[in-house]
């Protein structure tokens, strides 16, 4: 297995990119990395290359501030650009980067393209609960605006990856929403919950924002605005607790050995726990893997991990199956909602 890593891309390109591969491969990582970037900038930060590790050279890459479609069109060699061009011509059996996450969604889709039958891909981020399994959410970003039909194959897909990647069989299913019964919720929500309820997935009905972090559900599914200000919220609300137990622990004089126990303890509720390292973006034809642009090198090792498990696990042909075997024939779209 080769995983294409984009080491151009994220705020701290490409030290903890390369940093991160290295760490990766330290770490009895199993799959072959080619890092795409700069060489020169590659070897300085890694001067004797790892056996199963090669450098693609391309010099050319999207920075944060460019709008992706233009940049993608200026820049046919833009790392992200070779990168998904590696896992469409089958010499990468997976990407990941840390840059622009519409550079990846736009070089993905153009790149590798979508599953057969998959209208909208999404980015799914598994986020903590207090069970020992996490609840799988999406869209968090790739849809702002979403039609009933792309919820309701947001619910086949993440199905699909929990059952292959986490190993559960029928995981559960629900849609956020503001109130647990079907008659909550807006014209969207309402339309999606008919649609899962007729469905062949295991679909518990809705799921409210304040019952999200308690497992009721293995997957979540909602648009991607809503989706990615629940994330950013989320996010900074684990900062903010995990720092200020720190801070209040320390000011207690809690004993060093104590203090690393509770660490460790709230290791799983950080952002950047292994566990919730990367999102992977759902319904394209190939597996691309997102990170954070604030990822450190544990962090990519960690998203590495990630994406050489679901590249494993056949995900993508699996999505494929489940939508071509449902399609859309349980999706009741009214004609202002069609796709």
């Amino acid at each position: 297995m080769k995983i294409a890593v984009d080491v151009m891309g994220g705020d701290y390109a490409p030290n903890e990119l390369v940093s991160g591969a290295r760490l990766y491969l330290e770490n009895g990582g199993s799959a072959e990395l080619i890092l795409v970037g700069r060489e020169s900038a590659i070897r300085e930060i890694m001067p004797q290359l790892p056996s199963s590790c090669e450098i693609y050279d391309t010099a050319d890459f999207v920075e944060m501030g460019e709008a992706p479609m233009q940049a993608l069109r200026k820049k046919k060699n833009a790392s992200i650009a070779v990168a998904a061009r590696l896992v469409r011509e089958g010499k990468a059996d997976a990407l990941l980067s840390a840059g622009s996450t519409g550079a990846q969604m736009a070089a993905s889709f153009l790149e590798i393209g979508r599953i057969p039958g998959v209208e909208r891909p999404a980015i799914a981020v598994m986020l903590p609960t207090s069970e020992d399994y996490g609840v799988l959410l999406l869209d968090v970003g790739a849809n702002v605006d979403c039609r009933a039909n792309h919820l309701f194959q947001f619910a086949q897909m993440g199905s699909a990856y929990y059952e292959r990647v986490c190993g559960i069989k029928r995981p559960k299913v629900g849609i956020l929403s503001i109130g647990e019964e079907a008659s909550k919720g807006n014209e969207l929500t309402k339309l999606v919950y008919d649609s899962l309820k007729e469905s062949s997935l295991n679909f518990i009905g809705n799921v409210e924002a304040d019952h999200l972090y308690y497992g009721k559900a293995h997957v979540v599914v909602c648009d991607g605005f809503v989706g990615n200000v629940l994330l950013k919220a989320s996010e900074s609300l684990s900062e903010l607790i995990h720092g200020g137990l720190l801070k209040a622990a320390r000011g207690a004089l809690i004993a060093p050995e104590q203090l690393m126990q509770l660490k460790a303890g709230l290791k799983k509720f950080s952002p950047d726990a292994p566990e919730y390292s990367a999102a992977p973006l759902l319904g394209i034809n190939g597996v691309s893997v997102v990170c954070h642009g604030k990822s450190k090198a544990s962090v990519i090792a960690n998203a590495l991990m990630l994406a050489g498990s679901y590249a494993s696990t056949g995900v993508v042909g699996f999505i494929h199956s489940q939508v071509e075997k449902e399609g859309m024939s349980a999706v009741d779209v009214p004609k202002n909602q069609a796709g």
